[in-house]
């Protein structure tokens, strides 16, 4: 009976390890499955349930940037650009320029934790989309909104990875004129 009992106990163990290892590891790689597979804008629109915020850019790419104005202490988010096949990890709050990662036409941007700083429960991260000339914000978009927010507080009920991910999708049209 004591033998049952302490196998039970290996094998909650062994669970256990296997599943932490299983999520970081998925954490890990989710900007190359954004980068590698064709069909992952899609399934990603039908697993979080919500459109992308959509911006149209007038100007050119001059001096467009990303601004990470919000993230949780001790975690990195992901920018990753579909269409051109570019990522940025960021770990702290400072601009990301993105005249080179973005092409005139529409654009697919996905936002998304790829490290979480160990407290799985709580996170927070806030993008602004914003250009900037010698390097002072002229114009922010979306009516000075952010373009890519996520929050998880713990107060919500994990359902899928996806609600400890953070992924956002953000749709933008860059025009000349």
């Amino acid at each position: 009976m004591l033998r049952i009992r302490y196998t039970q106990y290996i094998v909650f163990i062994l669970f256990l390890v296997f599943s932490t290892t299983t999520v970081s590891f998925a954490q890990g790689n989710i900007v190359d499955y954004f980068l590698k597979s064709p069909e992952a804008w899609d399934k990603t629109k039908k697993l979080i349930h919500k459109e992308p915020t959509k911006i149209v850019v007038t100007g050119g790419l001059e001096g467009l940037c990303f601004n990470l104005s919000e993230l949780t202490e001790g975690d990195v988010v992901a920018l990753v650009f579909i269409d051109t096949q570019k990522s940025e990890k960021l770990q702290h709050k400072r601009f990301c320029n993105v005249e080179d990662k973005l092409a005139h036409g529409k654009n697919r941007v996905v936002s998304v934790i790829t490290r979480n700083s160990g407290n799985r429960t709580q996170f927070h991260y806030k993008f602004l989309l914003q250009r900037n000339i010698n390097n002072e914000p002229i114009t922010i978009y979306n009516n000075g909104n952010p373009v890519l927010e996520s929050t998880y507080d713990g107060s919500l009920p994990v359902i899928d990875i996806s609600n400890l991910s953070g992924i956002e999708l953000c749709e933008i049209e860059v025009r000349d004129w």
